[in-house]
This record gives C-alpha cells, sequence and structure tokens, in this order.
C-alpha cells in the first residue's frame, strides 16, 4: 500500500487538507478536506502491511467499535483507491480505478 506522492497532506487553519499536486492537480482542481480520523488513516498507509494493520491502529488511537472502524478504513481507502490517491491495496486490486 502507498499513497499517490502527488497529493500531500497539510494543515491548514487547524483542518486537515489533501492538496494534489503536479499531474493530479489537473484532474482535481481544488483540495480534499479530511476529518480527524480520516487524516489519521492517511498517516497510516504508506507504513501498514494491509488494511487490517490500519484497523488495529485506530482501535489502539480512537474510542471506536471494531466493525465501525473496519467499516470506516475501507470505506474511505476504497474511495481514495478508486480515484488514484492511493495505490498498491491488494484487497482492492479488482476494483475499477475513475
Amino acid at each position: 500500500m502507498k499513497t499517490n506522492k502527488e497529493y500531500v497532506l497539510r494543515e491548514i487553519a487547524g483542518e486537515p487538507l489533501l492538496i494534489p499536486t503536479g499531474m493530479a492537480s489537473q484532474k482535481l482542481n481544488g483540495m480534499i478536506r479530511l476529518t480527524e480520523t480520516a487524516a489519521f488513516i492517511w498517516k497510516q498507509v504508506d507504513a501498514a502491511s494491509d488494511l487490517e494493520e490500519i484497523v488495529e491502529k485506530i482501535l489502539q488511537e480512537f474510542e471506536v467499535d471494531e466493525e465501525i472502524a473496519r467499516r470506516d478504513v475501507y470505506g474511505f481507502l476504497r474511495e481514495l483507491y478508486v480515484r488514484g490517491i492511493v495505490e498498491d491495496i491488494p484487497e482492492f486490486a479488482g476494483d475499477q480505478k475513475l
């Protein structure tokens, strides 16, 4: 798993934002506002070996039910994957990209 290096996470005015750079800025005109949890997930992608490892880190960091954590991690990263914002997630290998 890895993040697309053309997207950078920055905090602006106290809000976490994903900002497209390079060729990605031609596809997405603007920024993606993230929640605290979404920013935490983003920061885990490059170091995690699989989605379940990220779910475990969410459970350690936040007070949340395991099923909700799993649904949120898989749902959020699936959306980013189909848009090419994260790459190489074996669990989503069959998903169509836009």
